[in-house]
């Protein structure tokens, strides 16, 4: 039995106690009820667990924008405070004052 050793996301079934406990670990490995979750393993065949890791990670210069623009922003003015393109995905945050 392998415990999840660096838990980062736990889902837990509140009312219907024969779903099991699912964790993921910040490395992006999948726990069902404390086991490493294995495709191939039979007791697992109805489901289909899919997880992306993305190595992007905010470090706090986004905020530090954020309040170097609240400084010279007008009230009710809408500025865009990061913007990135991938080549399937566009992202960008915005801020209302």
């Amino acid at each position: 039995m392998s415990l999840c050793t660096n838990p980062w996301i736990t889902i837990k079934a509140r009312r219907n106690k024969n779903i099991p406990e699912i964790q993921l670990d910040k490395t992006g490995l999948v726990y069902i009820d404390g086991k490493l979750y294995d495709p191939d393993d039979e007791k697992y065949r109805n489901l289909s667990i899919n997880v992306e890791t993305h190595s992007k990670l905010n470090t706090g210069e986004e905020t530090q924008k954020m309040l170097e623009l609240q400084k010279e922003a007008v009230k009710g003015k809408t500025l865009t405070v990061s913007e990135s393109k991938d080549k399937d995905k566009h992202e960008s945050t915005t801020i209302k004052f």
